[in-house]
């Protein structure tokens, strides 16, 4: 899958059912060329950075519960806080 797949995602908190967003980019550790965490923005989709929006949540992979066809779920429906 291609990262601007997934940019294309809603980004879903599955404990909460809230929507956190979508992807705007990604952490990937140099060293063996693997996602660490997803950058989530607060729901608007944009192309380019702006420095006037507030800094993306960074949502580390383990969290990712399912990258679906038209959703990414993070957490888990049965997490209890």
């Amino acid at each position: 899958m291609r990262f601007s797949e997934i940019q294309t995602k809603e980004v879903i908190d599955a404990s909460k059912g809230s929507f956190l967003g979508y992807v705007q980019d990604a952490t990937i550790d140099i060293a063996n060329g693997k996602v660490e965490s997803l950058h989530v923005n607060d729901g608007e989709r944009t192309f380019f950075f702006d420095s006037k929006q507030k800094e993306a949540r960074k949502v580390p992979l383990e969290d990712v519960t399912v990258i679906g066809k038209d959703i990414v779920l993070v957490g888990k429906k049965d997490e209890k806080k």
